[in-house]
């Protein structure tokens, strides 16, 4: 191996390793002082499964098929994107001592907020295989594609995340309007209720939300025993590729006033 090979190789994993000390950090962060620790991330979703249960079954009944693993998988998909871009807007204002580090490479950050979101996600899926069982008696053969939808969803998440934690840099008003957005999406994504009832214009907005088809394919692998569609995950892929390719560009050129304005 050249020296040249060699170095970039070490670069590699000097990052790789940066990466997962990070992330191994901002789990920590997260839970930290915290009686039940990582359980949060498994209790957390099954409160809003319970209350959301007993709100859509027995109160305002949809009629929806094992609701309780319906709603848990729509739940599971949010949380995570919701906690993605709330961390991502925060994460270079919130590293500020890290920022400020000669050399740190700061475009980690945003990233880092996705991917913690990623082992939240990963800790809920035995506690939802667990529901599925007990309420369907199986787990579709189609589960081995989810990860092919987490990806297209960590790729969607990207540009936004890059956007939002610069923004935040600049405009430290960006958090909050960030989770009004995010309040207001949640109710026009199909997470507590079925596609069916969407007509008219709520119909457009299903095709526009990308969301919607990300949670739509989740169900689809994970209840249905259905392959996810191929055009709306391609087509939300390469969309969210060209966002994040441009977005990450906008960081990296404003990137040298962060330490300044933080």
């Amino acid at each position: 191996m050249s020296a040249e090979a060699e170095l970039v190789s070490g670069v590699s994993e000097h990052r790789l390793d940066l990466v997962r000390e990070l992330l191994a950090r901002d789990v920590r962060l997260r839970y930290r002082r915290s009686v039940l620790g990582l359980f949060w991330s498994q209790l957390n979703p099954l409160a809003q499964i319970v209350i959301f249960s007993l709100v859509f079954t027995r109160v305002v009944p949809l009629r929806i098929p094992n609701y309780p693993v319906f709603v848990f998988v729509g739940v599971m998909g949010w949380q995570w994107f919701e906690s993605a871009l709330i961390g991502a807007t925060g994460s270079v204002v919130g590293g500020r001592d890290l920022v400020r580090q000669p050399g740190f490479p700061t475009r980690l950050l945003p990233p880092l907020a996705i991917a913690t979101g990623v082992v939240e996600y990963a800790l809920a899926l035995p506690v939802l295989f667990v529901v599925m069982l007990l309420t369907t008696g199986r787990i579709p053969s189609t589960v081995v594609a989810l990860p092919v939808v987490m990806a297209v969803q960590f790729v969607t998440c990207l540009g936004p995340a890059y956007m939002l934690a610069t923004l935040e840099v600049f405009l430290r008003d960006t958090s909050q309007v960030v989770r009004i957005v995010l309040r207001v999406l949640f109710f026009a994504t199909p997470v507590i209720y079925n596609t069916g009832r969407l007509t008219g214009s709520f119909r457009l907005l299903y095709v526009l939300n990308p969301m919607a088809h990300l949670i739509g394919a989740q169900r689809d692998v994970l209840i249905f025993g259905r392959w996810p569609r191929p055009v709306p995950l391609i087509g939300i892929g390469l969309i969210g590729l060209a966002c994040f390719v441009v977005l990450r560009r906008v960081f990296e050129a404003t990137e040298g006033r962060f330490s300044e304005e933080i």
